[in-house]
């Protein structure tokens, strides 16, 4: 296994606060061809992002990281199934074909979409909105 695979696999998802909100921020980047492990740490993390507790937005980092077709169903499937109520969700790092496979998530559920390069500008859109309507 190389270094930066290594570093993916180890990377921890989390809540982060940000700018007046909260996102959880899925982290499966910098996993190069290693299938299985994304999908066990997708699952794992499911455990705690499913939560009500935790934020719903989220941004979900692939950069770095082959996104197969199971990968992406396995995605696709969680976010639908989850009993939580996701309002946005930020795709990072993820090319044309896997867009297309993640607009299933919009179109089945209704929750925005959306997919960037740049982790900062997909921190922003995820809370641009909720901020300002949000406010008194």
């Amino acid at each position: 296994m190389k270094d930066k695979e290594q570093a993916g696999l180890n990377k921890k998802s989390f809540e982060l606060n940000y700018n007046d909100g909260t996102i959880w921020c899925e982290h499966l980047d910098s996993m190069g061809d290693m299938e299985t492990e994304v999908l066990n740490k997708f699952w794992e993390d499911y455990k705690t992002f499913c939560r009500p507790s935790v934020s719903s937005y989220m941004i979900i980092n692939l950069d770095e990281t082959t996104v197969t077709d199971r990968i992406a169903a396995c995605i696709v499937n969680g976010i639908i199934e989850c009993k939580k109520r996701f309002m946005k969700i930020a795709f990072v790092g993820v090319g044309k074909k896997e867009q297309k496979s993640f607009e299933k998530i919009r179109e089945e559920s209704g929750i925005m979409v959306s997919y960037f390069k740049d982790y900062e500008k997909a921190k922003e859109w995820v809370l641009w909105r909720s901020l300002y309507v949000n406010r008194d």
